[in-house]
């Protein structure tokens, strides 16, 4: 049986040889030529793509990322309260502490949406001497 495979193998490889082995030259079909250099010549003129705006695009991604964080923080300071006193230790604030504190992120975070929306509506208004 393994000499079956040999043979085949050995018959496959003498085929391949022969078919390489000849001298025929290789001519491509009427028109094949000019239907490639047309294209080739398409591409060439053809615009560059329009490359994606990362620069615009970036504020909006950190502003989703600090909505899922900030999501995230609150999920587990006041939705599981099991995990909250066995497994997850969170720092603890005094009462006289808890309000001014988180009245503090209010604000900090209408700050940075204020002074980004400006920069916004600077850069799409043309740019400016500031910033």
């Amino acid at each position: 049986m393994n000499q079956a495979k040999i043979d085949h193998s050995a018959m496959l490889d003498a085929k391949i040889e022969a078919i390489l082995a000849s001298k025929e030259d290789l001519i491509p079909s009427s028109g094949f030529l000019a239907s490639v250099m047309e294209r080739v010549q398409e591409e060439a003129v053809a615009p560059r793509p329009i490359p994606f705006p990362w620069k615009r695009a970036i504020p909006g991604i950190l502003a989703i990322s600090g909505v899922f964080a900030w999501g995230a923080v609150k999920f587990f300071r006041q939705g599981l309260p099991i995990l909250n006193s066995t497994t997850l230790p969170l720092p603890h604030l005094p009462a006289a502490l808890d309000i001014p504190v988180e009245s503090a992120g209010w604000v900090a975070l209408a700050l940075a949406v204020t002074l980004l929306s400006w920069l916004l509506s600077r850069r799409l208004a043309g740019h400016g001497g500031l910033l």
